[in-house]
């Protein structure tokens, strides 16, 4: 890109984040929120997810996040009925559609409530989980100078066929969706051509060993080309670009440690939600048309090769799907 595309880029990015900042709505909690150094704001941005909600918060909160934002796009159910009923909770609402502005929306979110600290940006299906714990892997970050976690989703599955878990609550459905496998997976290097997202990334620096992942149980399954390795935690200083892409942040020194954002897209009735996620062209990816169409009218059960059982972050380093290089792991191990 030349200078003129790069000031034409600019301009555009700075006319999105006016547009975004100035349908913003606080419905809950504080509009600003102080962050120490060693402190982490969770982002989610969600639509209709009263399904996640509760436990999404309740599992941050027990990881260690400061505060937690939740940025409804619109929800027609409960969702932030149930967000209002929390602690270090800000629910901020707006409906500008996120098939074309998922980025904004988000980093928008971050840089209006949050002063300071790290932000980490997590799905209403996700459950992020750190090796070592997520005071340890900050303080770590911040004595190296880096400005950015990688984090790897692992997509969480039951041995059950749907007609036994469709009806299941999420706290339930996680119970039982307790498999995992490391088939099917592609790995790109993170600095080499053919990343898949390789112009994102092509300011950032550091990454030692760290890879993009893509694939797994959803290619398996559904053919989905899903990349599964995001930019999920961010330090919220200037410089840092929060969100230039769903997966990734620019301008950052990334570590050499990455954490996991275990992965429910399967929980619950999922087709239900498909179909209707179908119906609504809420995206246009087509992943959800891909699942409803693989799954078929019977009972769908999930059956792929080398299925494990999730034993915690740790297990993940030792098979090579995390990255905690010899540094961090002799950081945390001497606190």
């Amino acid at each position: 890109m030349g200078l003129l595309g790069a000031l034409r880029l600019k301009l555009r990015e700075a006319r999105t984040d006016r547009l975004v900042r100035a349908r913003m709505q606080v419905l809950h909690g504080p509009a600003r929120v102080n962050l120490a150094q060693d402190q982490a704001g969770v982002v989610s941005l969600m639509k209709n997810a009263e399904y996640w909600v509760a436990d999404f918060i309740r599992h941050h909160q027990a990881l260690g996040a400061a505060h937690v934002i939740i940025m409804d796009n619109g929800s027609s159910d409960r969702t932030v009925e149930i967000a209002r009923g929390f602690d270090r909770v800000t629910v901020l609402q707006n409906t500008l559609p996120a098939k074309q502005y998922e980025c904004p929306l988000r980093a928008v979110a971050a840089r209006m409530v949050l002063r300071g600290g790290w932000v980490l940006f997590v799905d209403s299906d996700e459950m992020a989980e750190v090796p070592f714990g997520l005071h340890a892997l900050l303080r770590y970050c911040n004595g190296q100078g880096f400005t950015a976690v990688t984090s790897q989703m692992l997509d969480m599955f039951a041995p059950l066929p749907l007609s036994q878990t469709r009806g299941l609550d999420y706290a339930q459905s996680r119970a039982v969706m307790d498999r995992y496998t490391l088939e099917g997976l592609q790995r790109h290097p993170y600095h080499l051509p053919d990343n898949p997202i390789g112009w994102f990334l092509r300011d950032n620096s550091g990454a030692e060993g760290i890879q993009m992942l893509s694939g797994g149980v959803r290619r398996l399954l559904f053919n989905e080309d899903c990349m599964l390795t995001k930019h999920s935690l961010v330090r919220n200083v200037a410089g840092v670009r929060l969100m230039t892409h769903p997966h990734a942040a620019s301008g950052v020194v990334v570590a050499d440690v990455s954490l996991v954002l275990k992965h429910y897209k399967l929980a619950g009735d999922f087709l239900a939600r498909d179909r209707a996620s179908v119906a609504a062209g809420t995206w246009d990816h087509a992943e959800d048309a891909r699942r409803v169409d693989a799954a078929g009218d019977g009972d769908f059960t999930i059956r792929v090769a080398g299925p494990r059982v999730y034993e915690g972050p740790g297990r993940l380093v030792e098979d090579g799907f995390l990255a905690a290089s010899q540094a961090y792991s002799a950081f945390c191990t001497g606190i």
